[in-house]
């Protein structure tokens, strides 16, 4: 019996990981606004509306939320990232009979500051890790660090939060980054994943940088990932 995967914000990373994932063994199931191309489960839903979703499937084995601003200023990230959560948290609260066993949820490593200590404002050797102290002075960072702490509220012991690094197709253009396809590769083994966390995980994807990165990919790669290399 095929495995059902439910994405809600089914764009390009959504698009790469149902492109490599057995056709077989799992049926997706997109929630966006227009179909997109490949798609053959799709479901109309504007996630800033507080419309019900229209679900044939009630049983997941992932559902799986890819977050986008709407612009790029202070509200269109809170629309991208607060609004759109919490309106597809309310659609489950009050749905009857969906089951899943896993929330993955798609972050940023903007919730880091950059290199420079907030205090000295010198650059600090130590690479950034999942428990380090979230203490962003920018907007973005601090939207997205609300956004990760409200879904560990809502999601606990079944959420398993990807933090992204800049996401690149040919050529990276930040100090840490991840290919777009390795961005599907990450979010297939977690998947497939047989590891039973006992609260919910936090992930920094990031490369290998050859660029001075300041964030560590370590707790990802000892988990078994193997990043596929593109530049």
């Amino acid at each position: 019996m095929k495995k059902n995967i439910l994405i809600i914000g089914y764009g390009d990373i959504a698009g790469r990981l149902n492109s490599i994932l057995c056709k077989d063994s799992y049926k997706i199931y997109g929630i966006c606004r227009r179909k997109k191309r490949g798609l053959e489960n799709f479901i109309e839903w504007d996630w800033l509306s507080k419309k019900p979703i229209k679900l044939e499937c009630k049983n997941f084995e992932s559902i799986i939320f890819i977050p986008k601003p709407s612009n790029n200023n202070k509200s269109g990230y809170q629309d991208g990232f607060l609004n759109s959560s919490e309106n597809f948290f309310n659609f489950l609260e009050f749905s009857e009979n969906i089951f899943y066993k896993k929330f993955i949820t798609i972050s940023s490593t903007s919730v880091y500051d950059k290199l420079k200590d907030l205090k000295t404002h010198i650059e600090s050797p130590k690479l950034k890790e999942e428990d380090t102290r979230l203490t962003s002075m920018e907007f973005r960072g601090q939207i997205i660090t609300e956004y990760e702490n409200s879904q560990i509220k809502r999601y606990a012991e079944r959420l398993i939060i990807l933090r992204l690094s800049g996401l690149y197709k040919s050529k990276p253009k930040s100090k840490n980054y991840l290919h777009r396809d390795n961005a599907a590769k990450i979010i297939k083994f977690f998947i497939q994943s047989d590891n039973n966390f006992n609260s919910y995980e936090i992930f920094n994807c990031t490369e290998d940088s050859k660029s001075n990165g300041y964030i560590s990919n370590q707790k990802l790669k000892k988990l078994g990932f193997v990043f596929d290399i593109y530049n």
